[in-house]
This record gives structure tokens, sequence and C-alpha cells, in this order.
């Protein structure tokens, strides 16, 4: 039952992290949105005028958010994984991992 009770709450925490980083990225867009139509404005001087620490700063705690959230969705998936690992056979273990490495190696990566 304890077994049950744990894998519910990881998969909880995953929806849900899930759905933050989905948000996050809809703030983003919606961000980059805005600060198009304020750069783009006749009346930009007076946005950044006004409210300049905003324009700067919501986009650099937007990114902070961002990260923060990149480095909890690894967390999970890792504790998520290593449990996982604990109720396979180590023959099969080991065959997912090289399936899984075979394919990290054809797939490219982004740069950031």
């Amino acid at each position: 039952m304890a077994k049950n009770h744990q894998a519910g709450a990881t998969i909880y925490i995953q929806e849900e992290l899930s759905d933050a980083r989905l948000r996050c990225d809809e703030l983003k867009n919606y961000i980059s949105k805005a600060l198009d139509l304020v750069n783009a404005s006749e009346k930009k001087n007076h946005f950044y005028a006004v409210a300049g620490d905003l324009i700067t700063t919501v986009p650099d705690t937007l990114l902070k958010l961002e990260k923060a959230l990149e480095a909890t969705a690894m967390a999970v998936n890792r504790w998520d994984y290593e449990e996982l690992r604990l109720t396979l056979r180590p023959e099969k273990v080991e065959e997912l991992e090289r399936v899984l490495d075979e394919a990290r190696l054809r797939i490219p990566h982004k740069k950031r």
C-alpha cells in the first residue's frame, strides 16, 4: 500500500509540475508579446519612464522561475526513475538504459 501511495504522490507532483511548466511557457509568450508591443510603440520612451523597472525585471524573474521549474522537474523525474528502477529486473534496466543512451545520441540537443 505504501508503494502505491508513493507512486500516486509522484504522479500527482509530475502532473502539477507539468501544468506549472506549461503556464510558465504561456506567460513567457505573453511577456514576449507585451515587450514587442512596447518596443514597437510610439510611446516606448513613456512606457520605459513609468514602468521600466517592470519591463526589465519581469522577464528576468520569469527566466529564474523557468530554471527553478526545470530543476524541480529533473529532480522529480530522477526520483521517479530511481523508484521504478528498483521494481524492474536488472537485465531489463540495462536494456532500457542502453536504448535510451542510443536515442540520446540521435537527438540533437538545443543550445541555450
